[in-house]
């Protein structure tokens, strides 16, 4: 079985120094550490894990998300009483065969609707945001709230991934453009009376 950290990390509970390098820089995280170890004691009873390799672990919202390489879904959804432990210890188990790709992560989540468009920043980190625009008209066809798309998507990812719908941006910036107004005018009355004295 492939993890993320190091087997002989796992069983000395010390990390090397270049799983310490990748924890470090956000690669992994401790709840990558922790399931890890608690994965990797299961295989004695779970033999075909010893195929399986574990890209990202994620603890979000009542829900355990497992990025894993191709063929790894199948592996684990064949051994039912795993997943049956792993829903009754972390919650819903969402499992995704890596590499993953943003644009087919969304549409998993919010078919059969589709979004508007992804754009995408680099922050001055280095760290990559994208924010993807939904339809007004689909919020109902969408299962999950935005900040649940977020929250989960963002898991997936392992990078930040906001969700707007094009119609609560455009009440925003009208809410925006009223508040310029009422501060503008606010600005013209105290000059004018800073005038009067």
């Amino acid at each position: 079985m492939r993890l993320p950290v190091c087997n002989f990390d796992l069983e000395s509970d010390m990390l090397c120094t270049s799983c310490q390098a990748k924890l470090d820089r956000g690669e992994i995280t401790t709840f990558d550490i922790e399931f890890s170890k608690w994965l990797l004691e299961r295989e004695q009873e779970h033999p075909n894990l010893e195929s399986l390799t574990l890209l990202r672990a994620t603890r979000i919202e009542g829900r355990l998300i497992l990025v894993v390489k191709k063929k790894g879904k199948e592996l684990l959804l064949t051994e039912e009483s795993l997943i049956t432990e792993l829903s009754e210890k972390f919650g819903e188990v969402m499992i995704f065969e890596g590499p993953v790709k943003l644009r087919g992560i969304i549409q998993e989540f919010i078919a059969p609707a589709s979004e508007v468009g992804v754009n995408s920043l680099y922050l001055p980190d280095g760290s990559k945001e994208s924010i993807v625009m939904l339809r007004g008209d689909d919020r109902a066809r969408i299962k999950y709230t935005t900040d649940e798309l977020r929250a989960i998507v963002s898991a997936i990812m392992g990078e930040s991934v906001l969700f707007e719908f094009q119609d609560d941006r455009l009440k925003a910036e009208k809410e925006d453009e009223v508040s310029d107004e009422f501060d503008q005018r606010m600005e013209e009355m105290s000059q004018k009376r800073s005038r009067i004295r």
